[in-house]
């Protein structure tokens, strides 16, 4: 993506045109808010897909593959990406655990602001302002683009915070931080054979107890999460390798191609075949 500056903690970008916007990329470490400027988009971050129109603002979390494309005629877009491991020294813990309550949350469920949302009028600000900074190269521009960066997450986690004040939501915090050990474990291991006797044993409870404690925290299913997770490697490895499909479906943990295909599908809507053929014709 033009404009993307991998010096700084922080950058900006902007894309115009009929198509793919932003092919198929992935940010290991960096949030990134995107905007619609004018007419209309797909936006798929890992599994899910998103319509978004002139105006909406969409968050796309670390670690997912993420793509644009125009729909309906010539569509632009423009956003910031920025690493929020570089604020963490001077987060609180409660901070800390509510931002990564909000990435992991965000991971299931995209975070879509419309013009009616609480937070729209910050971010719609902040973004202009930060995204106008960082192009005007004036003075000072990178502190002002930082502090406008530092007044979003502020933001997005005061509202979150104020949520979990309701009982509900309260259970909902306690529970993520609770099953923060498996969540981790199964980043670094989704490529393998996984049990949910095994995860559920990690924090001492029994596997029913788990399956819903889980469902009803991040809001998929233990399996559901740990497909979503190989789906999104596989389209990693779909748009940047050519790699065979046999040896994605085995990298990624399928037990063979036919079952990798029937997943990808499933979650994609399109075979992994036809994945491979739109990212690398449009990179």
């Amino acid at each position: 993506m033009k404009g993307i500056d991998k010096s700084f903690k922080l950058s900006v970008y902007s894309e115009t045109g009929d198509g793919y916007l932003i092919s198929p990329h992935i940010h290991a470490d960096s949030f990134e808010i995107l905007q619609v400027v004018f007419g209309e988009v797909e936006v798929r971050i890992g599994t899910e897909l998103v319509f978004a129109m002139a105006g909406d603002y969409i968050c796309v979390p670390p670690s997912l593959v993420s793509s644009v494309l125009a729909v309906g005629g010539r569509s632009s877009v423009r956003g910031i990406v920025f690493n929020t491991a570089a604020f963490l020294p001077s987060m609180d813990k409660i901070d800390t655990e509510l931002l990564y309550m909000f990435y992991l949350q965000s991971q299931s469920k995209i975070s879509l602001f419309k013009s009616d949302h609480p937070l729209y009028n910050v971010i719609d600000r902040c973004v202009r302002d930060a995204y106008d900074e960082y192009v005007s190269r004036d003075v000072c521009y990178k502190l002002r683009a930082l502090a406008n960066t530092y007044l979003i997450i502020t933001s997005v986690l005061r509202y979150y915070f104020a949520a979990k004040d309701e009982e509900s939501n309260k259970a909902v915090y306690h529970n993520v931080l609770r099953l923060r050990p498996v969540v981790e474990y199964i980043a670094e291991h989704f490529c393998e054979k996984l049990y949910i006797e095994q995860l559920a044993d990690m924090i001492d409870v029994s596997s029913d107890y788990f399956t819903k404690m889980f469902r009803d925290s991040i809001g998929k299913t233990p399996i559901e999460y740990i497909n979503g997770l190989r789906v999104n490697k596989a389209m990693a490895l779909l748009a940047d390798t050519d790699l065979s499909m046999a040896d994605i479906a085995d990298t990624i943990g399928f037990c063979n191609p036919n079952y990798f295909h029937k997943i990808f599908k499933q979650y994609i809507d399109v075979s992994p075949l036809a994945y491979r053929k739109n990212a690398k014709g449009n990179s």
